[in-house]
């Protein structure tokens, strides 16, 4: 029983310690140092702010945030650099963090350096912005797509790190065709993106007023590309046999999104 307890606590130490060290590192040393009394306050019970024995970030900073405690605005407009680093493939990854900065209004920036190695991904862009993204907020998007924020630092005023799992990652706004049979669509902004599961057959049918020239591109999970199938005549119907492995699916039209403008339905068969 002592064992027990002893264990307990050491294990209590260590994560509260541990939790201490992510906010310096969302912080700042100035400002947590500063802050150190009034942090200790808000984070007297530490264990809420852990979901699995891993720091819940969206948690966290929003409770900073809610405190005054965690600062992003630049004066005047500046530059921001930034460092992803992902734990799985590069194509995927890359895809899904700039689908994400876009859905946060973030589009002023341009990319320092990309490498995979055999960590997984590593994107390290530069950001022209009025304010640092804001922790919170980019943290719920990447949940939203099944990735989780397991660290941040804040390496100076305009430098940011941020460690990403995204072993279990999904596309961006990817349309269920898993758990639906058919999905009746409208007039695309950007291509149908689908996601599947042992798929054999689809069949498309393309509505009154569409001019479609069939794209179609078959992914695996990692969204490599398995097969592309495209025919440069009309379509209004069509059914298409499924690649083993596919995960994803793009339709498209070969010249332009405008000849879907009356939309489609899917049928997975």
């Amino acid at each position: 029983m002592i064992k027990k307890l002893v264990l307990i606590i050491i294990c209590t130490v260590v994560l509260n310690a541990d939790l201490n060290m992510k906010i310096k590192n969302l912080l700042g040393e100035e400002a947590y140092q500063t802050h150190l009394n009034l942090i200790n306050y808000i984070f007297k019970d530490q264990s809420i702010y852990y979901s699995n024995e891993q720091v819940n970030y969206p948690l966290l900073t929003k409770t900073l945030k809610d405190n005054g405690l965690l600062k992003l605005g630049l004066s005047p407009i500046n530059q921001v650099e930034i460092s992803f680093q992902l734990s799985k493939n590069p194509t995927k990854s890359l895809k899904i963090l700039k689908d994400t900065l876009k859905s946060l209004g973030y589009y002023n920036y341009f990319t320092q350096e990309a490498i995979a190695n055999k960590n997984g991904f590593i994107w390290n862009i530069i950001l022209k912005t009025e304010s640092a993204i804001n922790p919170l907020h980019l943290s719920k998007s990447l949940s939203l797509l099944n990735c989780d924020i397991t660290d941040i630092k804040r390496e100076g005023p305009y430098k940011w790190y941020y460690s990403i799992n995204s072993n279990n990652s999904e596309i961006y706004k990817a349309l269920d065709l898993i758990s639906n049979t058919e999905l009746r669509l409208k007039k695309p902004v950007r291509p149908y993106m689908i996601k599947v599961n042992n798929l054999l057959n689809l069949s498309i049918y393309s509505y009154n007023g569409n001019r479609w020239h069939p794209k179609i591109v078959f992914y695996d999970n990692e969204l490599n590309i398995i097969e592309i199938f495209k025919e440069n005549s009309l379509h209004k119907n069509l059914t298409v046999e499924v690649p083993n492995d596919t995960k994803y699916i793009k339709i498209d039209d070969l010249y332009t999104l405008a000849n879907l403008r009356r939309g489609i339905s899917i049928t997975k068969e």
